[in-house]
């Protein structure tokens, strides 16, 4: 019977030697095979080929044999030992490179240490991590022999933009202390007790600009670098009564004692009078400046400031005027009146409240305010009457949840409360007539001009015409030649006008569509909205829900939080 064996070669690969013995059982592929899988050389590459090779060249030697004689012996390499390969794989944007290993068949398997060199000579030069080049080289050694697993095992790193230049505030405004009383020991606030009057004095660092930054250099895997765009920058702006430090050119400093207000990339300070309270006994106030009241504006009072107004109190059936913004910590508060039996556009209220800037304020009561920026009530604001060209919110500063009841609303962009109207259906009226009548004395005014051109061209024209007909003899085509310069010069006057009508036209429609009122928790009957030519008014109680003008409608659509 032949004899079969596995022998190390010197080249440390395995041999399948044969000793053919004429007689006994048959040597076979499958025989060769299952002598293998029985050895400790089953991880290593088998060579079919030569397994084969060998067998023919087995029966060749037996043939001539004579019984249980024994032929040359024969010996094939079956049995390779192959080490570990890798591939690397560069991402075409080269923020990333993975390492493909296919498993050693019985050879070497690669350490970390070379899958780094791998990807070296492949191009990989930055970005490595340690972590996975350890843990592909475990886990590529644990495999089956011959099978493929992958790792990404650098990655490039994404610039990261520089951040814009800021202006910090280093003192607080009014508005910001206005409406944010103190805390008391048990966890209530005390809306008369609202600290210090911020007042600063000559010298003091009041804002601060915190420069851009350039942002974080990238790079890419193959260390190719990604330059970050830089944050834009602003200036910062000396307002009114302050100045650039001397000593550091970031940072503000009040020239003298007064208010800090914000304004655009900056501050200003207002000269301040302070008061406790105006009274009969104190009389009206009539101030250059920025007038702060700790208390009240009690009734019949006046109070008139070219900067911003500071009430730490109520204002009652009083009045107050600034050509900044006002602020009133307690609420503003007016007589009462039936209005039901009359027209609410056609009553006084007791208590006027007018600004050039914003007015904030806890609470109205049958107030009449006039304001050319946002007004914004805490809680509610009841039977007032409001001509204000910016935004009214009523509600905290993060969310409308206050109350419109009543009152007529003149307002420039939008209106967003909790509850808007009453179940006792009282009138709600909210008009968005500010701009719409701006459009409108604007497209007037260019129908008047378009006339006066289009008469100037009618004119021309005939008088145009009448010359052509004029006979030969009498004909004067200098003067025709001096007239047609002119007809077309008021022609193209007109077709200009023209177009600038389209625009504002088109101006008002998009301003008509783009206004709305927004009840956050409920809209009641009776609340109406009027924009332009179209009105319409609730007629029965709904949830969450926006008024809308769309295609020469008024809706009414609900409010999905999603």
């Amino acid at each position: 019977m032949t004899k079969a064996s596995l022998i190390c070669n010197k080249k440390n690969n395995i041999d399948l030697v044969l000793e053919p013995i004429k007689g006994g059982d048959t040597i076979s592929t499958l025989s060769i095979k299952e002598l293998i899988d029985a050895s400790e050389f089953t991880k290593l590459r088998i060579n079919n080929g030569n397994i084969k090779n060998a067998v023919a060249e087995l029966n060749d030697v037996l043939k001539p044999l004579q019984d249980k004689k024994i032929g040359r012996t024969i010996r094939y390499q079956v049995l390779e030992r192959v080490d570990a390969k890798v591939s690397i794989t560069i991402e075409s944007d080269e923020m990333g490179a993975t390492a493909e290993i296919t498993s050693a068949q019985g050879g070497k398997h690669l350490s970390a240490k070379a899958i780094l060199n791998a990807a070296q000579e492949a191009g990989v030069k930055k970005g490595f991590s340690k972590e996975h080049l350890i843990q592909l080289a475990q886990l590529a050694a644990k495999q089956i022999p011959n099978s493929q697993i992958d790792m990404q095992i650098a990655t490039g790193k994404i610039a990261v933009n520089g951040k814009d230049a800021l202006i910090k505030p280093l003192v607080e405004s009014a508005q910001a202390r206005i409406l944010k009383p103190k805390k008391r020991e048990d966890g209530s606030v005390d809306m008369r007790d609202l600290g210090d009057i911020i007042c600063v004095n000559i010298g003091d660092p009041i804002a601060k600009k915190v420069p851009l930054t350039q942002g974080q250099q990238g790079y890419t895997v193959t260390a190719t670098p990604l330059s970050p765009e830089p944050g834009n920058d602003v200036e910062l702006v000396a307002g009114e009564g302050t100045n650039i430090s001397p000593k550091n050119t970031n940072i503000l400093v009040s020239e003298k004692v007064g208010l800090p207000k914000l304004i655009n990339n900056g501050m200003e300070v207002d000269e301040i009078y302070k008061i406790k309270n105006v009274t009969v006994a104190t009389g009206n106030i009539n101030f250059t400046g920025s007038v702060i009241i700790d208390g009240d504006v009690t009734e019949g009072m006046k109070v008139t400031a070219s900067g911003d107004i500071t009430v730490g109190g109520f204002v009652e059936s009083a009045t107050l005027e600034a050509g900044g913004d006002i602020t009133i910590s307690g609420g503003i508060i007016g007589r009462k009146h039936d209005i039901e039996k009359k027209h609410i556009t056609n009553i006084t209220m007791s208590v006027n409240i007018s600004a050039k800037g914003s007015i904030y304020a806890k609470y109205g009561q049958y107030a009449q305010i006039t304001c050319y920026q946002d007004v914004r009530i805490e809680n509610q604001l009841l039977h007032s009457t409001l001509d204000i060209s910016g935004r009214l919110w009523i509600g905290k500063d993060e969310q409308a949840n206050g109350k419109l009841i009543g009152g007529y609303t003149k307002v420039g962009t939008s209106v967003h409360a909790g509850i808007i109207g009453a179940t006792a259906g009282s009138n709600t009226i909210i008009n968005f007539e500010h701009k719409i009548l701006k459009f409108k004395d604007e497209i007037h005014q260019l129908e008047e001009r378009l006339k006066i051109e289009s008469d100037k061209t009618n004119e021309l024209k005939a008088a145009i015409n009448k010359l052509k007909k004029l006979p030969k003899e009498k004909a004067r085509p200098e003067l025709v030649a001096k007239i047609v310069p002119t007809y077309q010069y008021h022609a193209n006057q007109m077709g200009e006008i023209l177009n600038e009508k389209l625009i504002i036209e088109d101006s008002l429609q998009e301003y008509i569509a783009s206004v709305y009122v927004e009840a956050t928790e409920k809209l009641y009957h009776g609340v109406e909205l009027i924009v332009g030519d179209f009105n319409e008014r609730s007629r029965r109680e709904y949830g969450p829900s926006k008024m809308i003008y769309r295609e020469r409608k008024i809706l009414i659509d609900p409010i999905v939080n999603t």
